[in-house]
């Protein structure tokens, strides 16, 4: 799973192994509770498409969210998110400038879940079970490695 950190003036990008399925994470230290609109459909609130140099090379992602979720505005006042399709989606590309767009068009939906802070901070996952392990390899350079354990939590772990 992929975990998108969006922070006011940059991004983080977080790997972990397999797929966490809990309503609340935690990283460094902060707790994450899974958005209300993302848990009530299931992880099902868009689509998104991965940006490739080529077939293998995955350099960003696109997010193209169902209209009138709260945290689509979140995302088009970011800096270094990029507004495409009429400000209908928005890029966010994690080392290169350009991709070829004709090779940039998964539409995938998976595990794509918002979670959200105290401190308005949010996370965004995103599912990796249809990347191939070149692919997955390629993206695994952008990202910080955690293992999955150390993500989940109970509401009881939150309050010690």
């Amino acid at each position: 799973m992929l975990i998108v950190h969006f922070l006011k003036s940059m991004y983080r990008l977080y790997y972990v192994n397999k797929i966490i399925s809990t309503d609340i994470l935690k990283i460094d230290g902060v707790f994450y509770n899974k958005d209300s609109s993302s848990k009530q459909n299931d992880g099902f609130i868009g689509f998104f498409d991965w940006l490739r140099a080529d077939e293998q090379i995955i350099v960003g992602i696109r997010i193209c969210y169902f209209e009138n979720l709260p945290y689509n505005k979140l995302l088009m006042s970011l800096p270094y998110m990029r507004p495409t399709f009429e400000s209908k989606c928005v890029e966010l590309l994690f080392g290169e400038s350009a991709y070829p767009p004709d090779i940039s068009g998964d539409q995938d939906f998976t595990n794509n879940y918002v979670f959200k802070s105290e401190g308005d901070e949010y996370l965004f996952t995103f599912g990796l079970d249809h990347l191939t392990d070149k692919e997955l390899n390629c993206l695994l350079k952008y990202c910080t490695v955690l293992p999955g354990e150390s993500l989940m939590t109970s509401w009881d772990d939150s309050n010690l």
